[in-house]
């Protein structure tokens, strides 16, 4: 069962239903054509990966594409990010949140769609386990700023160095054009602590 049928599984989502046994479960917001995605679960078979994706039509190619690699740890869920993150996802159960390339919405009457908004970021930040990372690029320099900021106001979250939380991961579709057409490219990465670290040793103090 690679598609998520919500009307056949428990909500909040039960990852131990839905993959079979307990594993970590990364969550990518906007999976695409699937290319990050299915990359990553073939690079990871002990971990389960699942996708999210509005569109009806790169909802069903990255299903079929799962099921004719064999990718037994992938599940795919055709819905909007907030219903993911105000409904389907229960709290402190993913290990790192993927928001790759969000549409940056850039006509000013649209930016209220924009998905990197502080209530949406505070959901993210419950669904994390402690320890999980929200990872985000963007190659709009416009959406950068706010996402910048937003992030930076994001209460129980810290930043952490974004080269080496990103490295190793595969491409996105669109990286890969903009990289070759010389965009500019921003990464973030955010940890939520565990409720035992001190900030002192977050830091790196005694």
């Amino acid at each position: 069962m690679i598609e998520v049928d919500l009307n056949a599984v428990r909500i909040p989502l039960d990852w131990e239903e839905l993959f079979g046994s307990p594993m970590p479960v990364d969550v990518e917001i906007g999976s695409g054509k699937g290319r990050f995605l299915l990359e990553l679960a073939r690079a990871h078979p002990d971990r389960g990966f699942l996708g999210v994706e509005r569109a009806a039509k790169y909802h069903r190619m990255v299903c079929e594409r799962a099921a004719k690699r064999g990718l037994a740890n992938v599940r795919q869920l055709r819905t909007t990010a907030e219903d993911l993150l105000f409904r389907l996802l229960p709290p402190a159960s993913v290990a790192t949140l993927y928001v790759l390339f969000p549409d940056p919405w850039p006509k000013k009457r649209h930016h209220k769609r924009r998905l990197m908004r502080a209530d949406v970021v505070e959901a993210m930040g419950r669904a994390l386990v402690p320890g999980g990372r929200l990872l985000v690029k963007t190659d709009h320099p416009d959406y950068a700023e706010v996402i910048a900021e937003v992030l930076g106001d994001a209460e129980g979250l810290e930043a952490i160095p974004a080269e080496p939380a990103f490295e190793g991961l595969p491409l996105t579709g669109f990286e890969t054009r903009y990289i070759r057409e010389g965009r500019p490219i921003t990464a973030f990465a955010l940890r939520k602590p565990s409720p035992q670290e001190r900030p002192a040793e977050r830091d790196g103090e005694p």
